[in-house]
């Protein structure tokens, strides 16, 4: 039973090591690079060792590890372990010629330092992942077989130690490293009123690339090539972030960004393949797809944990362009020149206590000022607030969030009020995650920008097959309900997928 263990512990060394300088897949789209409690390797970890018993003891003859090098290591680690609290602790150094061959003539080596014990961990861990196949297989390439699941939202570092020039030399300068991921999907679109056109289409194929300037610094840039109904193309770059990250408590970032407003548009960015169902809530709706809210910012954005124990306490502060105002009634965001001296400004704050893992609840609030091409109409101030209950698990998923904004012209005029929210719920069994979700929006006839869109509400229910670890197939139906528009029914069948 002892060599068992001990052939099964030498076998883990080489793939734990390889295991921990692999880059996986990320499965997000976040903007805030991870905190330095992610950047390091998981302090949980451990490595078990059966100890061999004593010599002279019946267990003792059954067998020893292969070679003399793993027998020093096993006998320094064990001995570190047994030694009385406060005595000193010693193991053999990795590069002895010559070492006994029993555990007896082990314990009893003359004293080495006791970090040459880690050292000969670290590389007989090396050598074995490149090298010794007798001890384990070597561990795969992550891109080939690490993948991550799409209720996870963590960016995985690029660790400097490995990216160095060629790797021989460790006093060459750091080289950035960009790596690209890919987010595409293609769909099937029924639509039961008059003038749609059914068939296939595809969708949005995104390009979202991140490197690593250092420990603290890092860039993110995400573009898009949308295609529309016209069968014409259309290319935007949604996110261009240049982010420093010192700490837990601060990251600090300056460019493109989603706006934090609410829970869902900072969770789930331009890949299709992160969100549930196949589309965005409509008050999330994205600027082209008759969003109300300023899905992005341009200026320059902080946020971080707030010193709060098991409260999980986190603020964000923001500072940038709004709504481009002249450009439309559903403007994107200003790309260089804001159209008035006014800049917009959001902050949030909200919680994940330890109590109840996978919750979040958070409140937000926005406040802008618009300009219009038609001189007639005053400026109008716009505050958005918006709060959320979020509870995710690998399992289960129960979000909901509710919005208020007002727009209310300077000078002359009386405010108007708009308010939406939806609720969404799903279930995972194995690869199926059967979902639905409830949307409304209402708009009033004196809002100066969506007065046209009315109110619109309704239910959508669909499913959700991850048919592969990367790929999806989600199949909805959707009932939309709407006062300035004839009400629609529609189906869809989506296939979304990472690469």
């Amino acid at each position: 039973m002892h060599l068992a263990a001990r052939a099964l512990c030498l076998a883990l060394v080489p793939s734990i090591a390889a295991a921990q300088a692999e880059t996986r897949y990320p499965a997000t789209q976040q903007a805030q690079p991870r905190s330095a409690a992610v950047a390091t390797p998981d302090a949980s970890r451990y490595l078990v060792v059966a100890c061999p018993t004593p010599a002279g003891t019946p267990s003792a003859s059954l067998g020893q590890p292969a070679d003399s090098a793993t027998r020093a290591l096993v006998a320094a680690l064990c001995a570190r372990a047994q030694a009385p609290a406060g005595r000193p602790l010693y193991a053999p150094l990795a590069s002895e010629p010559a070492r006994p061959d029993t555990e007896a003539a082990l314990a009893a080596q003359p004293p080495e330092p006791p970090e040459a014990a880690i050292d000969l961990l670290m590389r007989l861990a090396e050598a074995s992942a490149a090298t010794d196949a007798s001890m384990a297989h070597p561990a795969r390439h992550a891109d080939q077989d690490e993948h991550g699941d799409h209720d996870e939202h963590a960016h995985d570092a690029l660790r400097s130690a490995d990216e160095k020039g060629s790797g021989e030399d460790p006093d060459a300068p750091f080289a950035p490293q960009f790596k690209i991921h890919l987010f595409a999907d293609m769909k099937y679109a029924a639509i039961d009123t008059v003038g749609s056109r059914n068939g296939f289409s595809l969708g949005q194929f995104d390009l979202f690339g991140r490197s690593e300037l250092s420990d603290a610094l890092s860039v993110i840039a995400e573009a898009t090539l949308t295609a529309l109904p016209r069968n014409t193309f259309s290319a935007h770059l949604e996110r261009l972030m240049l982010t420093y990250s010192p700490t837990d408590l601060l990251s600090a970032s300056v460019g493109r960004y989603h706006t934090g407003i609410g829970y869902y548009n900072t969770a789930y960015h331009h890949g299709t393949w992160f969100q549930t169902a196949t589309g965005r809530p409509l008050m999330y709706n994205i600027d082209g797809d008759i969003g109300v809210i300023p899905i992005h910012t341009l200026g320059v954005s902080a946020t971080g944990a707030v010193p709060s124990g098991s409260l999980g306490l986190h603020y964000l502060a923001e500072f940038g362009s709004g709504r481009a105002g002249q450009a439309s009634a559903a403007g994107t965001t200003q790309p260089a020149l804001n159209d008035n001296n006014t800049p917009s400004m959001n902050g949030a704050l909200w919680i994940r206590p330890d109590a109840i893992d996978g919750l979040q609840l958070g409140v937000s609030l926005y406040h802008d000022r618009l300009t219009f091409s038609d001189t007639s109409k005053a400026r109008n101030d716009e505050t958005i607030a918006a709060a959320h209950i979020i509870y995710k698990t690998d399992v289960l998923e129960l979000m909901t969030e509710g919005m208020l904004m007002r727009h209310d012209p300077r000078g002359a005029g009386t405010a108007s009020d708009s308010h939406g929210y939806y609720a969404q719920a799903s279930r995972r069994f194995g690869s199926v995650r059967p979902y639905a979700r409830m949307d409304y929006l209402e708009i009033p006839k004196t809002d100066p920008l969506f007065a046209f869109l009315g109110r619109r509400f309704g239910p959508s229910v669909g499913v959700r097959y991850d048919f592969q670890p990367l790929a999806a197939l989600k199949l909805q139906t959707s009932h939309l309900n709407q006062t300035t528009r004839p009400n629609m029914n529609r189906f869809d069948a989506q296939v979304s997928f990472m690469f």
